[in-house]
């Protein structure tokens, strides 16, 4: 069994869930929520994405469809 480091708090984890909001591997003290959408799709939100409101809204309507990819700055017009 491979051993490896959540992404979040570095700690060593044997068993990891993927956010699904920021694709990190993410241990169970990191993550917040989880969700069953189907029978075999699984929705998780670790406590980094949970503080963004678009993507726990986006959790909460239970659909990853809605999450924003992560915005650029925006640029100054001339």
């Amino acid at each position: 069994m491979t051993v490896r480091l959540c992404d979040r708090c570095k700690r060593e984890i044997y068993r990891f869930e993927t956010c699904d909001y920021c694709d990190r591997k993410i241990c169970d003290a990191c993550t917040k929520s989880t969700y069953r959408v189907q029978k075999t799709t699984r929705l998780a939100i670790c406590k980094d994405c949970w503080s963004n409101l678009k993507k726990r809204t986006a959790f909460k309507n239970k659909s990853r469809s809605l999450v924003i990819v992560r915005q650029e700055p925006e640029r100054e017009r001339f």
